[in-house]
């Protein structure tokens, strides 16, 4: 079918006659969006598209980025090189921290890619970083070092930064380097999601949808029409009259209207299309508002795979690339990483944080000040740091007391033999 495109004069045709059949004809031949360019602004302007990005980024920038050292039996938290202040309290002179973290996000979603430019003291130390936004940064090649460089801005202002003066996080890619944006290949599915709002408000806005109509097999005269419209209103309108029977004069018909199947099956398939874009950015529905397939059972789980298989990709690849990239070799070699402390999405309900601390509690892995600690709670001092052994727990490797008094009967036994000869 060939496709027709609509100019402006031609929608705002639409819009001043309500000619909607005319546009759903056209829409359902591929007309109109397909002008459309999908960029991020047009993207973030389709309500689920910001609302899916807006959960991640919000979920992003909520959890805070932990400073660890690695020692003899384990690891401890460290404040005591400059990277925790930028990543907890001050990541550049402008942003705070819940802000800069959002920004991250809200560009990784949309062009798949952060770009951060180090901020460094005249000692070379790093002391800041600031984000780039998506629209303004270019990642290419030196074509004589062969090595990577973003180009910040352009024309006059234009910059260029080496690869060492910033702080990439690429999403998934074809060639491990540039991130592949989900706005540039989910542009038909995010299209199609803007044809059906677009649809959906000429439908309301400018289509004749009475509940029902009046048929009369003569002409009505001005005054009978005045005192038909006089009298369905006092008569027939209102909670008062609901369920009131209409009586009709002159031959009058009530006709009732039902809805279009063909505009009907369009908005169920702008239902679906809430969901395509759900699965693009892998967010649970009820997470956007759309409750119609949750429960109270299965709320609770889609929660936790929310955090197990979308988010912990997310801070995985956070997590490498700080560490990989904003961290010395000396540092590294030192024992010092970055992580994302996720402990609080994870928590659950009161009556599963309750079980699962009686378990650790009682098979002695987790003492009263652990527990205390997990749910922000000050310690009780040094007795709450005592961990339990249920006493019907042993040594494997070494022999129970039955075992031993056994052994013994077992020699009394061949003692009291020998005796008697």
């Amino acid at each position: 079918m060939k496709s027709i495109k609509l100019n402006l004069s031609q929608r705002l045709k639409v819009l001043a006659t309500g000619d909607v059949s005319s546009y759903r004809e056209q829409f359902l031949a591929g007309a109109d969006m397909q002008s459309v360019t999908v960029d991020a602004e047009t993207a973030m302007k389709y309500s689920v598209v910001n609302a899916c990005i807006r959960v991640r980024a919000e979920t992003f920038a909520s959890v805070p980025i932990m400073l660890y050292r690695k020692v003899a039996d384990g690891r401890e938290p460290a404040n005591d090189i400059p990277i925790h202040d930028i990543l907890h309290a001050r990541p550049n002179s402008e942003m705070a921290p819940f802000g800069f973290k959002e920004t991250l996000m809200t560009n990784f979603d949309i062009s798949g890619n952060i770009v951060c430019e180090r901020q460094l003291n005249k000692s070379g130390e790093l002391i800041g970083l600031y984000p780039y936004p998506h629209s303004i940064v270019g990642i290419d090649r030196d074509k004589a070092t062969h090595q990577l460089i973003y180009i910040i801005g352009a024309g006059a202002d234009k910059r260029i930064l080496q690869r060492d003066e910033v702080l990439h996080v690429p999403n998934m890619s074809f060639n491990g380097i540039i991130g592949m944006s989900p706005i540039h290949y989910a542009a038909a599915a995010i299209r199609l999601g803007l044809s059906y709002e677009d649809y959906g408000v000429n439908f309301y806005n400018n289509a004749a949808m009475p509940s029902g109509v009046f048929e009369c097999p003569t002409a009505l005269s001005d005054t009978s029409f005045q005192h038909l419209k006089d009298g369905v209103k006092q008569n027939y309108t209102g909670m008062r009259n609901a369920g009131v029977p209409m009586i009709l004069e002159e031959g009058l018909k009530w006709n009732q209207v039902t809805i279009n199947p063909i505009d009907a099956q369009l908005l169920e398939s702008k239902l679906f299309q809430i969901e395509d874009i759900c699965r693009i950015y892998r967010v649970p529905q009820h997470l956007i508002n759309k409750l119609d397939r949750s429960t109270f059972t299965n709320i609770e789980q889609q929660q936790l795979e929310f955090i197990m298989l979308t988010m912990l990709p997310i801070f995985k690849r956070y997590e490498d690339n700080i560490n990989m990239q904003l961290l010395t070799p000396a540092e590294r070699k030192a024992g010092y990483y970055v992580e994302f402390k996720i402990d609080g999405l994870l928590r659950g309900d009161q009556a599963s944080r309750a079980t699962a601390y009686a378990s650790g509690r009682q098979w002695g892995y987790l003492s009263a000040n652990d527990i205390r600690r997990l749910e922000n709670q000050p310690s009780i001092g040094p007795a709450g740091d005592i961990y339990l052994t249920p006493a019907n727990m042993i040594d494997s490797s070494k022999p129970t007391d039955a075992a031993q008094n056994s052994a013994k009967l077992l020699q009394d036994i061949a003692n009291m033999i020998a005796e008697r000869g």
